[in-house]
């Protein structure tokens, strides 16, 4: 087990040495070998600016392994594409749509350019998170964007075919344009990711990612794929930068060779996914286990349920609190790390709430 050295991981460095640090999303497991060839393989030529546009060969695969259509901008992240869209779909005062509890940047999105939060909670069955769309029918009428998380992050929830269909539905006949964040798109278990746009191609634009599947979160990089009209009104909001060379390098290297080290990953993960879910179970917590994503969505019987076992455990977990209003009680771990790291954070875990 060779975990990231701590001054160069914020994981690892932004809390005392004593403490598990289960919370920012990204992988404790060291990057595909093909893809470290790539990049080094990409150091050791021209490093001078790449054509604005980016790699064509990446683009055209991109295409290729998603199915989907449509212009495609690279741009340095998803969390840029997400601000680039509130900025180019609306205007100070306007309603955004988006599911709550959320990924953090979805809200600040919209809050920190003077948007207007329109929050359509997910509805929280024992069966599992499902899309309130009787909600969103009623909120719809007062945004023209909705910000969609698909796998939702931090619940890890797959949408169905029928329930994207029913989305799309309403997209359509309120004339919405959905921005899809499918960053996790290639992590999911039991049922496999179908891309919102494949149901609403015409008013939809996906963004995409390397950095969760496969652990390149270091070298950010982003795409937003979809009808060139959208598609270039949202450029003219992005950072006016290049692509970065040896993300795109990596990316590539990814989606060529990548799918055995992602097979494998996958393997620790749904292992990894299964003990927390026996162990929430085991401890009388509500937790949904995930369909992708490697995050863990957990209710705690009291509030500010982070800070609390950050002090009683020594585990670090996301805030439910960043995630929307009304969520203090709930945590996100992220549990792709090394089974025996994870089996210490649940044993602290265990020692603090069985003193409650």
């Amino acid at each position: 087990m060779k975990l990231p050295p701590r001054q160069d991981s914020l994981k690892w460095s932004a809390y005392p040495e004593d403490v598990l640090p289960l919370w920012v999303a990204d992988m404790d497991f060291p990057v595909a070998e093909p893809i470290r060839k790539a990049i080094q393989a990409r150091a050791e030529g021209f490093l001078g600016y790449p054509p604005r546009e980016g790699d064509k060969e990446l683009r055209a695969l991109l295409l290729e392994r998603t199915g989907l259509q449509g212009e495609v901008a690279f741009m340095p992240g998803v969390v840029v594409g997400l601000y680039a869209a509130v900025a180019a779909f609306t205007a100070p005062g306007h309603g955004v749509l988006t599911q709550v509890p959320v990924y953090p940047p979805f809200l600040s999105a919209i809050r920190e350019q003077g948007r207007t939060l329109l929050a359509n909670p997910l509805k929280e069955t024992e069966a599992g998170y499902r899309l309130d769309l009787g909600g969103l029918e009623r909120l719809a009428y007062a945004s023209r964007l909705l910000l969609f998380c698909h796998p939702q992050n931090p619940t890890g929830r797959v949408f169905t075919e029928e329930e994207l269909s029913a989305l799309a539905q309403v997209a359509r006949k309120h004339d919405l344009v959905v921005v899809s964040d499918e960053l996790h798109a290639p992590l999911t278990y039991e049922r496999p990711h179908i891309p919102l746009a494949r149901f609403l191609p015409e008013r939809t634009i996906t963004l995409l990612g390397p950095g969760k599947a496969y652990n390149l979160a270091g070298l950010p990089m982003g795409a937003a794929v979809g009808p060139k009209p959208l598609v270039e009104a949202l450029k003219r909001h992005l950072p006016h930068t290049f692509p970065n060379v040896l993300a795109m390098a990596a990316w590539k290297a990814a989606l060529l060779e990548g799918e055995g080290w992602l097979r494998e990953v996958l393997g620790t993960l749904r292992q990894n996914r299964d003990r927390l879910a026996a162990w929430a179970q085991e401890m009388g917590l509500f937790h949904v286990p995930p369909e992708g994503t490697y995050l863990a969505w957990l209710r705690m019987p009291f509030p500010k349920a982070a800070s609390r076992l950050l002090e009683e455990a020594r585990v670090a977990l996301n805030p439910g609190e960043n995630f929307g209003k009304g969520y203090d009680r709930y945590v996100r771990l992220n549990f792709a790390t090394y089974p025996e790291v994870l089996e210490e954070a649940l044993r602290r875990l265990t020692q603090a709430l069985t003193k409650t």
